[in-house]
């Protein structure tokens, strides 16, 4: 390419390797598209998502498979730069080998890696052969621009470069460019899209313990409302979607956008389901009230329910305020009929025998309640890199006895989401105390179905609990279904 034209950019979604415990649906990656859009502002752009196109390989029969069809698709494409989206350490291995092939195929052309799993871990990209050129740390749009523009004259750098990417202002703000991914959807997903993730709003101001959010910026950064209502409208009018969802960290920190923007989602009307998460502090009842007009589930991250884990979580500095808000808040919701989740995380270091006693003493008592919207949901920690438990492990083994058993487990052979949760959470829980909270929830499965009005039923058990299918009432619920 000469010194006056633009880059072509290729943009990547690797998908990831080894991952036999992943059985979830092919999904549109809204993260991935968003960035694609902005770039696509300025330079030609193609997305491919090697997940989809491809598959999530397993054996090595299969990574083998997936390794030619990945060279043979860069061999046909005519890029300058690959972008590849490591957006978890779930996908690092898959980076990896795409990167390789791509280094083999094209080797004077340019590679670009960013993520949370780059932000974190940078330095997992720096190989002795420059494999990557550049690591993007943070938000991707303004960097990935400057390097794209720098590149005609620039060309490659002499060694892997880290580069910190400067969070994107709300002005700056692109909407999807969906003709970049309208082939693929229409004909990957001609049924229909079962849930499609798009973002209105960028940043989170909490700093949870366990998770990545805390290595972005913290300024909470949403679209305008008319603009967040235009990302909401046209996918549902060009593609056939069930349920959108709002992937945002926490939806609607601001009561003046929150309930205008809600005002204005209720005047769309849209007939797909809705999803969104947020905290139990920024709802309320006039909140609760509009949305009741909808078909709309409303994700609570709740962790735990106790006091002592909260805190450990670093969730709330008053964590008997914040779980009494939302028992509040569950209540209201269940007297409008909405359906609500509670997502909890187990075995997060620093959990004990006393406090899961705890969060399911809370659970026994709004399951005790008749007529309830309110499902349970749960899984065990996951230990990515780049939280605060991961820049403080020394903290967690000394305090609480917590072992890492895994600590690079992304690098490793072994099922990555099994690997991941390969942690010993305290001294009380080792041995057969790992798997004591999956054997008190379980215990529990008949009341935490018994509460609930047949339309939140329907859901869980469609979303979250698959073996209550088999349950009469699931055949007897109303539609509830996306």
């Amino acid at each position: 390419m000469n010194a006056a034209s633009k880059p072509a950019i290729l943009l990547a979604y690797p998908s990831f390797l080894s991952g036999a415990e992943w059985s979830g649906r092919d999904e549109v990656k809204a993260s991935q598209l968003i960035l694609a859009s902005y770039l696509a502002e300025h330079f030609p752009v193609e997305y491919v998502d090697f997940e989809i196109e491809i598959g999530r390989p397993v054996s090595p029969v299969q990574i083998r498979r997936f390794e030619r069809k990945v060279r043979e698709f860069l061999e046909n494409r005519d890029y300058d730069i690959l972008g590849i989206s490591c957006w978890t350490s779930l996908s690092y291995k898959a980076s990896m080998t795409i990167a390789n092939i791509a280094r083999e195929v094209h080797p004077k052309r340019l590679i670009v890696a960013g993520g949370y799993h780059p932000t974190a871990r940078p330095e997992d990209f720096q190989t002795p052969d420059n494999l990557v050129d550049y690591v993007i740390q943070g938000e991707g749009e303004i960097a990935f621009k400057e390097i794209a523009d720098a590149f005609p004259v620039a060309g490659r750098p002499p060694q892997t470069k880290i580069i910190a990417g400067p969070p994107l202002q709300p002005e700056q703000f692109v909407g999807v460019k969906w003709d970049l991914v309208d082939d693929m959807l229409r004909s990957r997903f001609s049924g229909g899209i079962g849930t499609l993730c798009i973002y209105l709003s960028r940043g989170c101001p909490f700093e949870c313990a366990f998770c990545m959010e805390a290595l972005k910026d913290h300024t909470w950064r949403p679209y305008s409302v008319e603009q967040a209502i235009e990302q909401v409208r046209i996918p549902m009018e060009r593609y056939k979607v069930i349920a959108l969802a709002f992937g945002d960290a926490v939806l609607g920190v601001q009561p003046t956008w929150r309930k205008e923007f809600f005002r204005r989602l209720v005047e769309l009307g849209p007939q797909s389901w809705i999803f969104l998460e947020t905290r139990p502090d920024f709802l309320d009842e006039e909140d609760i009230k509009m949305l009741s007009k909808l078909k709309v589930e409303i994700q609570f991250g709740v962790e735990s329910c106790s006091p002592e884990m909260l805190r450990i979580m670093n969730k709330t500095r008053q964590p008997e305020k914040f779980l009494a808000r939302f028992r509040e808040v569950s209540h209201i919701l269940s007297d409008y009929g909405v359906v609500h989740g509670a997502n909890l995380i187990f075995n997060h270091p620093g959990e004990t025998r006393r406090t899961l006693e705890e969060t399911f003493a809370f659970v026994d008592a709004e399951s005790g309640r008749k007529n309830s919207s309110l499902i349970w949901a749960s899984h065990g920690y996951l230990h990515f890199p780049g939280n605060e438990i991961d820049r403080n492990q020394s903290f967690y083994e000394q305090k609480y006895g917590t072992r890492f058993l895994s600590p690079d487990w992304w690098k490793g052979e072994d099922d990555p989401l099994i690997a991941s949760r390969n942690i010993i959470p305290s001294r009380d829980l080792e041995g057969e105390g790992i798997t004591l909270w999956k054997k008190m929830f379980g215990e529990r499965q008949q009341q935490l179905k018994d509460c609930l009005t047949p339309k939140a039923f329907r859901l869980a058990a469609e979303t979250y609990f698959p073996d209550w299918r088999l349950d009469s009432r699931y055949d007897e619920a109303e539609e509830g279904n996306r």
